[in-house]
């Protein structure tokens, strides 16, 4: 890898030389916009390989052939892809094609999922039909900020975790901020830290785990050193409100879905139609394998585009504020493999209020059961019109047929039920194995 960056970086420097000095002006123009908006966030996130080796005014003309190569791949991209906009203000746009696709591609696992997905008849599977629209980033209160993975390839432990938080939350109205690096750094089962990993068993993982910790007692590390890190044990893990692990396949499914929770969702990104990605729908992808986990949050419709609305995990400057809308309704694998292989944790609990109209961020406690029968107010036999010859507290099962010289002086007693007791929760109810 360190010698063909070398190599291009040379052939870059190279190619300087042609700019005209019209050329040179308005790069350099472009590329101090960049620097002052990006500069800092892509050296410190990975999104810029350091220019080693080269002297200063060797290292200008590198980026000036960086942007005038983004810059000229901008317009095809919106002739390509009509209802979207594309940027080479991004803080990916300076990484070369390569350099693009290998940072993207690292934090991906492929493995048994190519297998099943080989098997599928993609051909027979439906394309998107609902209508109206999900937004859980709206109203809900259950979907935290964008985050960024930086330079750790670890977007599947950042998907299976956001779709973890979500989940939790429309199960008890609390939005908690999960250990992203804990994902990263423990679940072995799921994935290779940095080196990528699989979405779904993350959230697996978690499950398995009995919870995850807090962000702020497990922080997150490493985007800023690329490591994965040794797992830690010792912060205290929160119980969270999940089940099983549930894999789907194709739009239909992932709509219905959708109404219940976000999901999380593997995609085609290491191209340059996410690289330089703006805003608006994306209608059209090269066709390649799935190479990203991210988090579908719902879907709508845009200037008369069906859409699935999708959180990334590459920081709020890039795309829509770190979204990105793919086309929705194109049947199959759906555009950029969103509907290839969804999945989410079953929520263990009654969501606090309807998906569409978001949930309530504050938790609810369920009634304790009422007893099925109420209380009796009279007694269940009619003491006798004449006195017995014994009075008694309680009362007779059997009227006394022969009469007493007094009446009865005292009334009888109400008879007693019992209610049944409220079970008390178990670690079940938490989708926490014992």
């Amino acid at each position: 890898m360190r010698t063909a960056y070398l190599l291009a970086t040379l052939a870059a420097v190279a190619a300087s030389a042609d700019l005209t000095p019209a050329e040179r002006k308005e790069l350099t123009a472009d590329l101090k916009e960049w620097q002052a908006l990006f500069g800092q966030e892509a050296l410190t996130e990975g999104f810029l390989p350091p220019l080693e080796g080269l002297t200063i005014g060797e290292s200008n003309d590198e980026l000036l052939v960086r942007m005038k190569a983004a810059k000229q791949r901008v317009p095809e991209l919106a002739k390509e892809n009509p209802d979207a906009s594309f940027t080479h203000l991004s803080p990916l746009a300076l990484l070369t094609k390569d350099e693009f696709k290998h940072y993207v591609m690292k934090s991906f696992k492929r493995g048994k999922r190519a297998l099943r997905a080989e098997k599928v008849d993609w051909a027979s599977v439906g394309a998107a039909s609902a209508t109206g629209s999900v937004d859980w980033t709206a109203d809900s209160k259950c979907v935290n900020p964008v985050k960024s993975q930086g330079s750790c390839g670890s977007c599947w432990a950042f998907s299976g975790t956001g779709t973890v938080e979500s989940a939790h939350c429309i199960a008890t109205g609390t939005l908690l901020d999960l250990s992203d690096q804990q994902t990263t750094s423990c679940a072995s089962s799921a994935g290779n830290g940095c080196d990528g990993g699989l979405e779904d068993r993350a959230i697996t993982w978690i499950h398995d785990n009995g919870g995850l910790c807090l962000s702020k007692d497990y922080p997150y590390t490493s985007g800023s050193s690329g490591q994965t890190g040794s797992c830690k044990s010792s912060c205290t893990k929160q119980k969270l409100a999940i089940g099983a692990t549930v894999n789907i396949k194709g739009e239909g499914p992932l709509e219905t879905a959708l109404k219940t929770q976000p999901v999380a969702v593997a995609v085609e990104a290491g191209n340059d139609v996410w690289q330089y990605y703006k805003g608006g729908v994306v209608s059209q992808c090269p066709g390649a394998q799935s190479d990203h986990a991210v988090i579908a949050v719902g879907y709508g419709s845009e200037n008369g585009k069906d859409f699935f609305k999708i959180r990334n995990s590459w920081g709020a400057n890039w795309g829509e504020k770190g979204y990105i809308k793919l086309q929705r309704g194109v049947g199959g694998k759906g555009m950029c493999n969103v509907a290839e292989e969804p999945a989410y944790p079953k929520i263990t609990a009654g969501p606090t209020s309807k998906p569409t109209d978001g949930p309530t961020s504050k938790p609810t406690s369920g009634p304790t059961p009422k007893p099925s029968t109420k209380p009796t107010t009279k007694p269940t036999t009619k003491p006798s019109e004449k006195p017995t010859e014994d009075p008694s507290d309680e009362p007779s099962e059997d009227p006394t047929p022969a009469p007493t010289k007094r009446p009865t002086q005292r009334p009888t007693k109400r008879p007693r039920t019992t209610r049944p007791k409220t079970p008390s929760p178990t670690d079940d109810d938490f989708g926490v194995d014992p």
